[in-house]
C-alpha cells in the first residue's frame, strides 16, 4: 500500500507539468513579434481585413512558395517560421507555418486539403493558416451546403453510437473541419501592423487568444488547442466518450 502515495505524487506533478505547458503556449498564442524577410512595403490588419500596400515572401522558382522567413514569437511559438502576405490595398492574402513541413520521397511538403503544409508538432498544425482575405463573406453556396450536410451526418451518427452504443457506426463520421475558411478561430480577433523594406519587423495582438489564457487558467480552452497532456481520439471528430465494455456486452446479448 506504500506505493500509492508514491503514485499519486508522480501523477500530481505529471499533471501540474502539463497545465504550465498549455499556460505557456496560450501566452505565446497572445502576442505577435517578429523579424521578417524578404518584405516591402506596410499594412495594418485587424482580423482578415487588411489595408495598405505589402509584399512578403515569393519563390525561390516557378509554383514553389517556399521564400518568406521570420523568427520571434507568433502563431503561438517562439523561433523560426514561414511566411508570405501580399496587401494590394485591401486585398490579397497570407499563409504561416511554424516548424519545419514534413517532406515526402521527392522532397516536396506535405499538405493537408487547404494546401497548408504539415508538420509533426500537433500545436503548429492547429495554428497554421493560408487564406485569401475577405473569404469570410464570399462563401459559396456549394461549401455551406457541404458544411451543413457533414453536421447533419455527424450528429445523426453520434446520436446512434449514444443510443445503440455500437462504435461501428463512427466509420460514418466526417471529420470536422477545423478551418473551413483557411484559418483558425482565433485568427479573427488578431490586430497586425507589418512593414520593412526588404526586411522588416511585425507586431500584433491577439484578443481572442488573450481571453482563451484567461479561461485557461481554469482549466477551460476556447480554442481547443491544450494539446499538451490530451489523448488523441481514435476516430476524427470524436467528441463523446465511446461505450463502456459492460455497454458493448449488452448490446452484443
Amino acid at each position: 500500500m506504500r506505493i500509492w502515495p508514491i503514485i499519486l505524487i508522480y501523477f500530481f506533478f505529471i499533471s501540474c507539468a502539463t497545465y504550465w505547458k498549455n499556460r505557456k503556449n496560450d501566452l505565446l498564442d497572445v502576442v505577435t513579434v517578429g523579424a521578417e524577410t524578404p518584405m516591402y512595403g506596410a499594412a495594418v490588419k485587424i482580423g482578415p481585413i487588411p489595408v495598405g500596400l505589402l509584399f512578403l515572401g515569393g519563390e525561390s522558382e516557378m509554383g514553389k512558395k517556399d521564400l518568406g522567413r521570420g523568427y520571434g514569437v507568433r502563431g503561438g511559438s517562439l523561433g523560426g517560421y514561414h511566411s508570405q502576405q501580399l496587401v494590394y490595398t485591401f486585398l490579397g492574402g497570407e499563409s504561416f507555418h511554424s516548424g519545419d513541413p514534413i517532406k515526402d520521397e521527392k522532397g516536396n511538403w506535405m499538405v493537408d486539403e487547404k494546401k497548408i503544409p504539415l508538420t509533426e508538432n500537433d500545436r503548429y498544425n492547429i495554428k497554421s493558416f493560408k487564406m485569401r482575405y475577405f473569404v469570410f463573406f464570399n462563401d459559396p453556396v456549394k461549401d455551406r451546403k457541404k458544411r451543413k450536410k457533414q453536421t447533419f451526418q455527424r450528429e445523426l451518427t453520434q446520436d446512434l453510437v449514444r443510443q445503440t452504443g455500437k462504435t461501428e457506426f463512427l466509420v460514418y463520421l466526417p471529420s470536422e473541419d477545423k478551418k473551413p475558411f483557411g484559418y483558425p478561430p482565433g485568427y479573427l480577433w488578431n490586430v497586425e501592423v507589418v512593414g520593412g523594406a526588404y526586411g522588416g519587423l511585425r507586431f500584433g495582438f491577439n484578443f481572442g487568444e488573450a481571453v482563451d489564457f484567461l479561461l485557461g487558467i481554469t482549466t477551460l480552452d476556447l480554442y481547443d488547442d491544450d494539446v499538451e497532456g490530451k489523448v488523441k481520439p481514435s476516430f476524427p471528430g470524436f467528441p463523446f466518450p465511446a461505450a463502456s465494455d459492460t455497454e458493448k456486452e449488452a448490446n452484443e446479448d
